[in-house]
């Protein structure tokens, strides 16, 4: 006759294992045994960072709250106590939900007391705004806020900090000249070498000297663009302002055939 077993659920089973992993946890603390039981848990971790990935801007990945659950997974199986007769599930959602509100916290560098301001400020400008014509003044919304004009400043400035500010809305004034190409946050620093100054010679070597030998190259840039004159660049090539003269009447003419008479009197210039 032979004999039958019933198996055991594999539910069951994952339950006597959770259970074994608690028990010898909270004897011996091994690290390996709380990563396991991290492991076992961790459907709470993705559950929850579904749940606010939809509430949360898309600016925030789900891969980010799922590492800042897991944070708070982790602390959870340390911290838990059987004794206190608290189901670890509870307990554990409660320090998932704490550790990713704290990392969403430290993300924005606003205070609590300062996002309640910007709350009222803005609903207290909105009920203003209906009652005057042009809007209401810092003084009229510090009033209907019941706080002094001076803390109101004061949480008014710490409101910007830490806000991004796009150059784009950072447009020069509308009476500029039309022929003014500057903004109102260029800030000039007249002992400062003129960056075009710097490309117009790399693109000059790079394109309008291509082919060139490296004397003719050198007697180009030390003319046009240091200013030396035809004796001084011989001086620093070691060749007579004659021949000098020369090589830059040879490279003119090559340059008027390769470019045109355009370049060369631009050149010439």
């Amino acid at each position: 006759m032979s004999r039958t077993t019933t198996p055991t659920p594999k539910g069951n089973e994952r339950h006597v294992d959770i259970d074994n992993m608690w028990s010898t946890y909270l004897k011996t603390r091994e690290h390996e045994l709380r990563n396991e039981i991290v492991v076992h848990y961790s459907h709470l971790v993705h559950t929850h960072a579904a749940r606010l990935s939809r509430k949360l801007p898309a600016q925030v990945s789900y891969d980010e709250i799922c590492s800042a659950a897991f944070d708070g997974l982790i602390e959870a199986v340390e911290a838990y106590d059987p004794e206190r007769k608290a189901k670890f599930e509870t307990f554990c959602q409660q320090r998932i939900s704490g550790a990713v509100m704290d990392w969403l916290r430290s993300l924005d560098p606003q205070s609590r007391t300062v996002r309640t301001f910007e709350k009222r400020r803005t609903m207290a400008t909105e009920c203003l705004g209906t009652d005057t014509e042009y809007g209401p003044s810092r003084q009229d919304v510090a009033k209907r806020l019941r706080m002094s004009l001076d803390r109101f400043d004061y949480l008014s400035r710490l409101s910007q900090l830490g806000k991004e500010v796009h150059f784009s809305a950072m447009e020069p004034p509308s009476d500029r000249s039309a022929q003014s190409t500057g903004y109102v946050w260029d800030i000039r620093d007249t002992r400062a070498d003129d960056p075009a100054v710097k490309v117009s010679r790399e693109l000059f070597t790079e394109h309008i000297t291509k082919g060139l030998a490296r004397e003719e190259r050198l007697v180009l840039v030390l003319y046009y663009f240091e200013q030396m004159t035809m004796a001084e660049i011989g001086s620093v090539l070691n060749l007579s302002e004659s021949r000098v003269s020369q090589i830059h009447k040879e490279i003119l003419l090559r340059l008027r055939q390769r470019f045109g008479d355009r370049l060369s009197e631009e050149l010439v210039a």
